[in-house]
């Protein structure tokens, strides 16, 4: 698996393309081996327990973890917060419940999407998790390449985006389009950054 100086020098390199560093920083992430994989979401939730924003929020947007993405679903706790899921809507993302995990069908890129077409509107939600490629310490992120959260996040300003992964993924800074947004936090499993440093 690539550390965290490999990782950033293969993406300054000029000669890979974002569709090409996707490919590899996905194949390296789908490589962690399970038991690491568990330890690793295990720190993160705790970190992200520890947020006081999250500890104040009364309603969560999660995703279904795909293709080696950290699982935050023991966050979806019964009587305790609302939490939503995203779907593709068009060109948009919108976000509806789901009482179990047998409340979805596979959606649009295979990713699993609630059953119900009932949505709620983006702004009524306290925290968003976004999920990614690779993040940096300011808040960007390299993404699928659709651009669904980088849409969602500059058109919802006042909701609070926070990007998760493992340390081994989260680099000092990567390169960034016009069109890139950035999430407010970063949550890896033994740090929380937010924009310009760590925070805690």
């Amino acid at each position: 698996m690539y550390d965290l100086s490999s990782l950033a020098l293969l993406i300054r390199e000029k000669m890979h393309s974002k569709s090409e560093l996707r490919k590899v920083v996905m194949a390296e992430r789908q490589s962690i081996p399970g038991a690491q994989r568990s330890r690793y979401e295990d720190s993160i939730l705790v970190q992200i327990r520890s947020l006081p924003s999250f500890d104040k929020a009364d309603s969560i947007a999660l995703y279904m973890p795909v293709r080696g993405e950290m699982s935050l679903l023991s966050l979806w706790q019964p009587g305790q917060k609302r939490v939503l899921f995203p779907r593709v809507a068009g060109n948009d993302l919108v976000f509806s419940p789901a009482a179990s995990p047998e409340d979805f069908i596979q959606g649009m890129y295979g990713i699993p999407e609630p059953i119900t077409e009932a949505t709620v509107n983006v702004n009524r939600i306290d925290v968003v998790f976004v999920p990614g490629l690779v993040f940096d310490r300011h808040g960007h992120r390299l993404g699928y390449g659709k651009g669904y959260y980088d849409r969602l996040i500059r058109n919802h300003p006042d909701v609070l985006f926070i990007g998760v992964c493992p340390d081994e993924f989260c680099i000092d800074e990567l390169p960034v389009d016009p069109w890139d947004a950035r999430v407010d936090l970063v949550v890896t499993q033994t740090r929380v950054f937010k924009y310009e440093g760590e925070v805690e």
